[in-house]
């Protein structure tokens, strides 16, 4: 905005300033012409009543050297044969027209224009006047004119640009600073606000603003109070859950409440975390061993032959927080065992690729016939509500990467996560 005002201030004080600037120019050059002619007619015109009282050479030469014409050495007066002042030699035909026709005008020479008056003198013949205006007497003054109107339409043009230009900022600045806001509450930062500046329609804009994050900030906290208190809710029927696994004796069961009551647990404090907190990491190959281990008891039970391997530890450090890769590592061995008849075998892999991590489950089921179709949250060709992927595709897009789906060697489905190693991962 702040070039087109720019530009458009340019562009219409060029046409203002050439508008004005050509006519005055050629004003300046016709009044330089004018008075040039003026001052010779003058001149000559002086000479007249000396004609009409002498014929004295003497006395006209002393007349024609007081005029500014005569002193300059341009004026010539013919009386009778005698001829008085400026020795230039006379164009035949110009003299004749003015002395026989006695006819008053003007004519161009080289580089001059020369001015014939016919005058009467007191003997009753005609005397012939000439006055020569050369052509750097016509244009006296006008190039100091001209550049005088430029730099004045110079000065004009940059001014409107400095004003333009100081207006463009007073418009695009408050404008940069209500989009800055808007980027960091994009980012979470949901108590920053906008200073309603700038022109009016900028400011209205920076207080609308404000009042939708005030709003944004007011929803989400009761939408996180809500999810805290329905997850706060299921840790009762967890715990009798709890009492009737002891009670059954099943460590594996105990073992699996446990573990959602931590993943409940895990709920409430996500639900109250802010948006806004410094990126944790975690070392993503031990949480896969640990989710592997988890997971391959159930396999066990299944007749699954399973198998996992986990690239060095310390290797594999990923900016995700230890348990929403959990999560998302949780999300894909469920879809194995969900997905796949029992004695399906399945593969947990951890490995570097490149400046990534890249967390893979592969399995020899039947694999997928459209992986589009599985990506989209709540989409599921199962049954199923398919949400468990998409858990798993924001944790890697919220890091950075991407939940990549494809074919297995082993014949089935791989469903992988490519996540950027932290700063802190050795290669």
């Amino acid at each position: 905005m702040r070039r087109r005002l720019v530009a458009v201030a340019l562009a219409t004080t060029s046409l203002v300033a050439v508008a004005f600037a050509v006519p005055l120019a050629l004003l300046a050059r016709n009044v330089a012409r004018d008075r040039a002619l003026s001052a010779a007619e003058r001149d000559v015109a002086a000479l007249a009543p000396v004609l009409a009282l002498t014929t004295d050479g003497n006395l006209i030469g002393a007349a024609v050297a007081r005029t500014g014409s005569g002193a300059a050495g341009r004026v010539t007066v013919w009386t009778g044969d005698a001829q008085v002042g400026d020795p230039t030699p006379v164009d035949p035909a110009q003299f004749d027209l003015a002395r026989r026709q006695r006819l008053a005008f003007s004519a161009r020479g080289d580089g001059e224009t020369v001015l014939f008056q016919p005058v009467l003198t007191g003997t009753g013949d005609v005397a012939v006047v000439r006055a020569r205006v050369s052509d750097a007497e016509l244009s006296h003054g006008v190039r100091a004119a001209w550049v005088a109107l430029a730099a004045v339409a110079v000065a004009l043009v940059a001014g409107a640009v400095l004003v333009a230009d100081a207006l463009g900022r007073s418009v695009t600045r408050p404008a940069r600073r209500l989009a800055a806001v808007a980027r960091r509450l994009g980012h979470g930062e949901l108590d920053v606000r906008a200073d309603p500046e700038g022109p009016p329609e900028i400011a209205e804009a920076a207080q609308a603003l404000n009042f939708l994050a005030g709003r944004i900030e007011i929803l989400l906290a009761a939408e996180r109070e809500r999810v805290a208190d329905l997850s706060h809710r299921l840790r009762t029927p967890l715990t009798a859950l709890r009492l009737d696994a002891e009670a059954a004796a099943v460590p594996a069961l105990v073992a699996g409440v446990d573990r959602l009551h931590q993943a409940v647990t895990d709920l409430i404090g996500a639900a109250r975390r802010p948006l806004v907190t410094a990126a944790p990491t975690c070392d993503i190959a031990a949480v896969a061993r640990e989710r592997a281990e988890y997971w391959g008891a159930l396999a066990d039970e299944q007749h699954r032959a399973w198998e996992h391997h986990i690239a060095a530890p310390g290797s594999c450090d990923v900016p995700v927080p230890a348990e929403d890769a959990a999560a998302a590592i949780d999300a894909l061995v469920a879809n194995v065992f969900s997905h796949t008849p029992d004695g399906t075998a399945y593969r947990v892999s951890v490995e570097r690729d490149g400046p990534d991590v890249v967390v893979a489950v592969e399995d020899a089921g039947p694999g997928i016939a459209d992986p589009g179709a599985v990506i989209g949250r709540g989409q599921s060709g199962a049954g199923s509500s398919g949400l468990g992927l998409d858990i798993a595709r924001a944790s890697a897009e919220a890091a950075g990467g991407s939940l990549e789906v494809g074919s297995s060697p082993l014949g089935g489905a791989r469903l992988a996560l490519r996540l950027p190693a932290a700063a802190s991962a050795s290669p």
